[in-house]
């Protein structure tokens, strides 16, 4: 035992100023943090004497903001309430758009698909608009060369009736030796571009 307590006695005595201001220090913090509450709660009291409030005004106080937090409480109970409501409305909105969105699909399918038939439908009555044109084309062709053949013939079959009909004539007058159609007739002249040919 006698080492022990000299121990202690020389760690006391040996380091003692240390020891002191530790435990001065720890002393201090402990006071501190044993007087933070008592110091928060003199400062909140000296508040409300500054502010003229009574224990009952603030225990007034009190019961109003607990009321109003009820009222509050209610509120939010009922604009949860709505929200849910507006949740379903909203699923169901959603709900209807998809349905529409789906409509709005099949009737671009439709319209594509109708497009393109009415395109392959107005290609068709081109390419056949073209050819009927061609055809026509060729008929036009076709009629004008015989309307020029027969215009050939006329001209070939007048000139020979001219030529027996002004011949003819000139037995009786041999100053003719010309020929020209006046409204559809033959005349017989003297002078004149077109000549018989007897």
């Amino acid at each position: 035992m006698a080492p022990l307590k000299q121990f202690a006695i020389k760690w006391f005595y040996g380091k003692s100023r240390i020891h002191i201001a530790v435990l001065i220090l720890l002393g201090i913090l402990f006071a501190a943090l044993a007087a933070r509450p008592a110091i928060m709660g003199y400062a909140t009291y000296q508040k409300i004497v500054d502010l003229n409030y009574t224990i009952e005004d603030y225990g007034e106080d009190i019961s109003k903001l607990k009321s109003e937090l009820l009222i509050s409480n209610t509120n939010l109970s009922s604009c949860n309430e709505f929200n849910k409501k507006i949740f379903v409305e909203i699923e169901k909105q959603l709900d209807k758009f998809s349905e529409c969105k789906s409509e709005l699909s099949a009737i671009n399918v439709n319209f594509n698909f109708s497009k393109s038939r009415y395109e392959e439908i107005i290609k068709y009555l081109e390419a056949d608009l073209d050819k009927k044109n061609s055809q026509i084309d060729e008929l036009e062709g076709q009629k004008r060369r015989e309307i020029d053949d027969l215009r050939a013939h006329y001209i070939l079959l007048a000139q020979n009736a001219a030529n027996n009909i002004c011949c003819k004539a000139k037995v009786d007058n041999p100053d003719i030796n010309y020929y020209e159609f006046e409204d559809g007739k033959n005349v017989c002249l003297e002078e004149g571009t077109l000549n018989i040919k007897c």
